[in-house]
Protein backbone atom coordinates (compact mmCIF):
# COMPACT_ATOMS: atom_id res chain seq x y z
CA UNK A 1 0.00 0.00 0.00
CA UNK A 2 0.97 3.15 -0.66
CA UNK A 3 1.08 6.64 1.34
CA UNK A 4 1.17 8.85 -1.77
CA UNK A 5 -2.92 8.93 -1.93
CA UNK A 6 -3.99 11.54 -1.30
CA UNK A 7 -2.28 13.21 1.94
CA UNK A 8 1.08 12.48 0.77
CA UNK A 9 0.57 14.04 -2.31
CA UNK A 10 0.01 17.34 -0.40
CA UNK A 11 2.83 16.72 1.73
CA UNK A 12 5.16 16.59 -1.06
CA UNK A 13 3.21 19.68 -2.73
CA UNK A 14 3.87 21.87 0.73
CA UNK A 15 7.49 20.33 0.79
CA UNK A 16 7.76 21.77 -2.78
CA UNK A 17 6.56 24.79 -1.94
CA UNK A 18 8.68 25.46 1.03
CA UNK A 19 11.74 24.38 -1.00
CA UNK A 20 10.77 26.56 -3.66
CA UNK A 21 10.59 29.35 -0.82
CA UNK A 22 14.05 28.65 0.87
CA UNK A 23 15.13 29.30 -2.70
CA UNK A 24 13.77 32.54 -3.80
CA UNK A 25 14.56 34.19 -0.10
CA UNK A 26 18.66 32.77 -0.79
CA UNK A 27 18.78 34.30 -3.50
CA UNK A 28 16.96 37.24 -2.98
CA UNK A 29 19.28 37.78 0.26
CA UNK A 30 22.56 37.40 -1.82
CA UNK A 31 21.41 39.57 -4.46
CA UNK A 32 20.55 42.39 -2.68
CA UNK A 33 23.99 42.02 -0.96
CA UNK A 34 25.33 41.99 -4.15
CA UNK A 35 23.38 44.86 -5.79
CA UNK A 36 23.83 46.93 -2.58
CA UNK A 37 27.68 46.90 -4.19
CA UNK A 38 27.10 48.41 -7.37
CA UNK A 39 29.94 47.76 -9.95
CA UNK A 40 29.58 50.16 -12.82
CA UNK A 41 29.17 47.89 -15.92
CA UNK A 42 30.03 44.74 -14.51
CA UNK A 43 28.28 41.42 -14.06
CA UNK A 44 27.06 39.80 -11.38
CA UNK A 45 28.12 36.10 -10.51
CA UNK A 46 24.95 34.45 -9.85
CA UNK A 47 25.59 33.17 -7.03
CA UNK A 48 22.39 32.93 -5.00
CA UNK A 49 21.43 29.88 -7.52
CA UNK A 50 24.68 28.23 -6.85
CA UNK A 51 24.48 28.23 -2.84
CA UNK A 52 20.58 27.48 -3.00
CA UNK A 53 21.33 24.51 -5.69
CA UNK A 54 24.18 23.26 -4.06
CA UNK A 55 22.07 23.28 -0.72
CA UNK A 56 19.44 21.32 -2.31
CA UNK A 57 22.99 18.70 -3.43
CA UNK A 58 24.07 18.36 0.02
CA UNK A 59 20.23 18.27 1.46
CA UNK A 60 19.38 15.09 -0.92
CA UNK A 61 22.67 13.17 -0.54
CA UNK A 62 22.09 12.99 3.01
CA UNK A 63 18.74 12.02 2.80
CA UNK A 64 18.94 9.71 0.56
CA UNK A 65 22.35 8.32 2.68
CA UNK A 66 20.50 8.37 6.18
CA UNK A 67 17.57 6.97 4.38
CA UNK A 68 19.25 3.89 2.95
CA UNK A 69 21.04 2.86 6.47
CA UNK A 70 18.07 3.27 8.37
CA UNK A 71 16.20 1.06 5.57
CA UNK A 72 13.86 3.66 5.01
CA UNK A 73 12.35 3.07 1.50
CA UNK A 74 12.01 5.43 -1.42
CA UNK A 75 10.33 3.70 -3.62
CA UNK A 76 7.05 5.97 -4.69
CA UNK A 77 4.55 3.07 -5.25
CA UNK A 78 5.31 1.31 -1.89
CA UNK A 79 5.49 3.68 0.73
CA UNK A 80 4.02 1.84 3.68
CA UNK A 81 5.42 4.15 6.35
CA UNK A 82 5.41 7.85 7.30
CA UNK A 83 9.39 7.82 7.45
CA UNK A 84 9.38 6.78 4.12
CA UNK A 85 6.86 9.68 2.80
CA UNK A 86 8.66 12.25 4.69
CA UNK A 87 12.33 11.00 3.05
CA UNK A 88 10.13 11.09 -0.44
CA UNK A 89 9.00 14.91 0.52
CA UNK A 90 12.33 16.08 1.45
CA UNK A 91 14.20 14.93 -1.27
CA UNK A 92 11.49 15.38 -4.07
CA UNK A 93 9.96 18.28 -2.25
CA UNK A 94 12.00 20.31 -0.73
CA UNK A 95 15.31 18.87 -2.90
CA UNK A 96 13.64 19.69 -5.83
CA UNK A 97 11.93 22.96 -5.09
CA UNK A 98 15.09 24.51 -3.77
CA UNK A 99 16.97 23.31 -6.68
CA UNK A 100 16.77 24.79 -10.63
CA UNK A 101 18.04 23.74 -13.58
CA UNK A 102 16.38 26.83 -15.25
CA UNK A 103 17.22 29.36 -13.67
CA UNK A 104 21.32 27.93 -13.45
CA UNK A 105 20.95 27.36 -17.16
CA UNK A 106 18.69 30.83 -18.00
CA UNK A 107 21.88 32.21 -15.69
CA UNK A 108 24.70 30.48 -17.95
CA UNK A 109 23.12 31.75 -21.14
CA UNK A 110 22.44 35.53 -19.69
CA UNK A 111 26.06 35.33 -19.24
CA UNK A 112 27.37 34.31 -22.18
CA UNK A 113 25.18 36.17 -24.28
CA UNK A 114 26.02 39.52 -22.73
CA UNK A 115 29.87 39.13 -23.45
CA UNK A 116 30.79 37.58 -19.72
CA UNK A 117 31.77 34.44 -21.51
CA UNK A 118 34.25 33.93 -18.69
CA UNK A 119 32.34 34.40 -16.08
CA UNK A 120 29.55 31.82 -17.84
CA UNK A 121 32.02 28.91 -17.82
CA UNK A 122 33.76 29.58 -14.80
CA UNK A 123 29.38 29.79 -13.06
CA UNK A 124 28.51 26.63 -14.89
CA UNK A 125 32.47 24.93 -13.55
CA UNK A 126 31.22 26.19 -10.14
CA UNK A 127 27.91 24.65 -10.07
CA UNK A 128 28.52 21.16 -11.10
CA UNK A 129 31.81 21.18 -8.79
CA UNK A 130 30.13 22.37 -5.95
CA UNK A 131 26.49 19.99 -6.59
CA UNK A 132 28.98 16.71 -6.21
CA UNK A 133 30.85 18.08 -3.54
CA UNK A 134 27.77 19.12 -1.74
CA UNK A 135 25.79 15.93 -2.41
CA UNK A 136 29.08 14.14 -1.57
CA UNK A 137 29.65 15.60 1.63
CA UNK A 138 25.87 15.18 1.97
CA UNK A 139 26.19 11.33 1.72
CA UNK A 140 28.82 11.55 4.36
CA UNK A 141 26.97 12.84 6.92
CA UNK A 142 24.03 11.07 6.14
CA UNK A 143 26.05 7.85 6.73
CA UNK A 144 26.75 9.36 10.20
CA UNK A 145 23.67 10.55 11.50
CA UNK A 146 21.70 8.58 14.28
Amino acid sequence: MSLLWPGGFLLIALAGALGALIRYLIDVFISARQHAQPRRGAKIFPAGILVANTAAAFLVGATAAWARNHGVGMDLFSLSRFSDLVVVALILGVGGGLSTMSTFMLAVVSLWRSGARAMALSYLGATVIAGLCAGLAGILLGRLLP
